[in-house]
């Protein structure tokens, strides 16, 4: 009997030690998504100013933000849901799947991007601020997350040569548009980097 004891004591300090090394990855998952319902109601009041709003600039103003709080949001799914899979149309754990539904709502489509395996938001508020107002003070970073591509929702590039070409126009163009950009000296490193790749590929005959 004391053997036993013994032995069901020892199980019981191992089941406890499970417990805290997985405690704090719990703890971890749960603040982040308690972060996640704050950023729903951040959304939530950005698409109420956005349907207020009474001229073109501010709607342009609007869909920036919008989209800044979707891309945030995207990343914090990362956080919470970890441990993210998909199955056709199927998203498990299916709690993540309705707080990206949710999301989605407010205007900025937020979706799990299976080839990357991870969760983000996509650009179409981006969009609407160039649509909206072409030459507004934050076109620049709307041309880089939109059109550009910098915050394409899914991307499954093959690195081919003619990808990779494109790549580099694009950046080249954003360039010539945006010479004073914050975002410019991120497009000159990708530039460089896809010049590299380029001659790889164009070596191995991709």
């Amino acid at each position: 009997m004391r053997t036993l004891c013994v032995l069901l004591g020892g199980t019981a300090l191992v089941l406890s030690g499970f417990a805290q090394q997985d405690s704090p990855a719990s703890a971890a998952a749960n603040q982040a998504k308690a972060q996640l319902q704050a950023e729903l109601r951040s959304l939530a009041t950005l698409a109420q100013k956005l349907a207020n709003a009474p001229t073109n600039e501010e709607k342009a103003r609007a869909w920036l933000a919008l989209n800044r709080q979707a891309k945030k949001f995207g990343e914090e799914m990362n956080s919470a849901f970890p441990g993210t899979s998909i199955k056709g149309d199927k998203i498990s754990p299916a709690e993540a799947q309705k707080l990206a539904q949710t999301a989605t709502s407010y205007g900025i489509r937020v979706d799990f991007c299976e080839p990357g395996g991870n969760w983000a938001a996509d650009n179409q508020g981006y969009f609407k601020y160039l649509e909206l107002w072409p030459l507004g003070p934050e076109a620049d970073e709307a041309t880089w997350m939109g059109p550009v591509g910098s915050a394409s929702f899914c991307g499954d590039s093959e690195g081919s040569a003619e990808e990779l070409k494109e790549f580099i126009a694009q950046r080249k163009q954003f360039l010539q548009e945006f010479p004073n950009s914050r975002f410019a000296a991120q497009a000159k490193q990708d530039i460089a980097e896809a010049q590299a790749q380029l001659e790889q590929a164009l070596k191995s005959g991709r």
